[in-house]
């Protein structure tokens, strides 16, 4: 398969999910945002931010590759090909938690439920959750199957505090073993 092909597949399991439940953050509501973020040869790291919501500081050198506008995805790429996007976001902004009713754990799981749910039924996928932490109100899923003949193997953390939510998703990792694939996610929840 094409790394065109491969890239534009990636985005749409990544995005379509976001840009069906979510609503734009409206500035009345929350306020600006300010994005930034570079890589920081010093701690040999690449940080990004979108305050007031969420902030990383992803192991490693990291390019920014593409943004989508409607789930707030921002993508990025390292030298050996892997993808990640990161989201950050409000818990009320999904299209299953308007009111605002589904905190912490209770929003982790319902968020899971509903993508994994989409997945499913819209693309033909499989899921299954690899970690879960109560406490610290985040888990690790992997989405994978086949879809239009092209192998899907996805790691998701999705995160929330304090109304906020951290959500990450890793692709083309093959050479990363499962372990290192966890490490990192869980590092990116939590850090900086």
């Amino acid at each position: 398969m094409s790394m065109n092909r491969f890239l534009k597949l990636f985005l749409l399991l990544s995005a379509v999910p976001f840009f069906i439940g979510c609503r734009t953050i409206s500035s009345s509501r929350y306020g600006s945002t300010i994005v930034g973020g570079e890589y920081e040869a010093s701690k040999d790291s690449t940080s990004y931010f979108v305050h007031p919501f969420g902030s990383v500081m992803i192991p490693g050198k990291w390019e920014k590759t593409t943004y989508n506008s409607a789930s707030r995805q921002q993508f990025f790429q390292n030298s050996d090909s892997v993808l990640i996007s990161v989201t950050f976001s409000r818990f009320d902004g999904y299209e299953f938690n308007q009111d605002g009713a589904k905190k912490g754990y209770d929003f982790v799981k319902a968020c899971y439920e509903w993508e994994s749910d989409y997945f499913e039924k819209t693309l033909g996928l499989q899921h299954e959750i690899l970690e879960e932490d109560e406490g610290k109100q985040y888990m690790i899923f992997r989405i994978y199957g086949s879809t239009d003949g092209t192998k899907v193997n996805m790691y998701f953390l999705l995160g929330e505090k304090n109304g906020n939510v951290s959500y990450f998703s890793l692709s083309r990792a093959e050479k990363w073993t499962e372990e290192r694939r966890l490490e990192f996610l869980r590092g990116l929840l939590n850090n900086p």
